[in-house]
Order: C-alpha cells, then structure tokens, then sequence
C-alpha cells in the first residue's frame, strides 16, 4: 500500500509544474508597465540590495522605476522622477537597517522639515500593485507636501473610483488616482 501511495504522490508532483523564475528582463519589463508609454523607452531601471541602489538598465529622461521584489507576495513596482530619488535612497537605507516602515516615514519626514533631505513641492509617481501581474492595478499619485484635503478641495476618503488624498498634513501628502 505505502509503495502505492509514494508512486501517485510522485507521479502528482512529476505532473505540477514549477513556478518559472523571472529573468531579470521580464523583471525589467514588468517595472515599465506602472509608466505611461511615452516614459517607458527613457526609464531607468533599479533594484536595492543593503539599502543602496543597483541600476539594472541606464536611463535617458527623468524616470527611475524599482523593479518588484521577488521574495515578496504579489507584484509592486514603483516609477519615479529623478527629484524622487534622494528620498527613494534614503528609505530603502534606513529600512535595510532594520527600521520599520513606521520609523522610517518619521525619520524621513523629519529630515524634509529640517531641509536635510531635499523634497520637491510636486512630483508624479507610477505604481503597479496587485496579487499577481494578471490582477495588478495601475495607479498615480501627485505628491504635494502637507497639503490637506481641505486645501485642495479633494476628498481624504479613500476611493477606487476617482482621485483622493492620502496621508494628508504628512511631507508624503499625495493625490492618487486610480487606473489609467
């Protein structure tokens, strides 16, 4: 019996098929889907290993996109400009040393008050998130430091339907806005 057992449970695991690794150009290619086509050609391309920046692909216009990690559930992949990227290098740093997500935007947030950290007063950001590429979502959001809802005239409420404001009064204040 025990030897019947073992046969189907081989044959049942021969028949699974593996989950492909991703090479790193589909990886690559997946990071450019969160950008507007225009942007995609131009784009630089990244990974972080210890907090610091590996460039997988030069770019030649203003966008930088961070490519998904694999060891993480689901996908996530994050565009940004160039005047993102002192705040981007900053935050995977602190986080590969150790800091939660929590202590990290107050260390960050910090720093923009003091004007250690250089901020923009408007920037756009590309996002791609979801349980896997199939089901991802596509969203922007506008960055405007410590704006409220109130002071642009915009609903704090989160909605998948039409624009918002999120993290409202914070130096991460941004508009989002759902699809594309």
């Amino acid at each position: 019996m025990s030897k019947i057992v073992t046969f189907v449970l081989v044959v049942i695991a021969a028949t699974i098929p593996l989950a492909a690794e991703t090479t790193l150009e589909q990886q690559i290619d997946e990071a450019l889907l969160a950008l507007p086509h225009h942007l995609r050609d131009g784009a630089a391309v990244i990974k972080f290993e210890d907090g610091k920046p590996v460039f997988l692909r030069e770019g030649t216009n203003s966008m930088t996109c961070r490519i998904d990690d694999p060891d993480t559930r689901g996908i996530a992949v994050w565009c940004y400009p160039k005047t993102h990227d002192a705040y981007a290098r900053r935050w995977y740093q602190l986080a590969a040393e150790g800091n939660a997500p929590t202590k990290v935007d107050a260390i960050i947030t910090e720093e923009i008050k003091s004007g250690k950290l250089e901020w923009p007063d408007v920037a756009v950001n590309y996002n791609l998130r979801g349980p896997s590429l199939d089901n991802a979502m596509l969203s922007t959001a506008i960055f405007v430091p410590f704006a409220t809802g109130e002071s642009l005239g915009i609903s704090e409420e989160r909605n998948f339907r039409r624009p918002w404001l999120m993290s409202a009064g914070t130096a991460f204040s941004h508009i989002m806005i759902p699809g594309q």
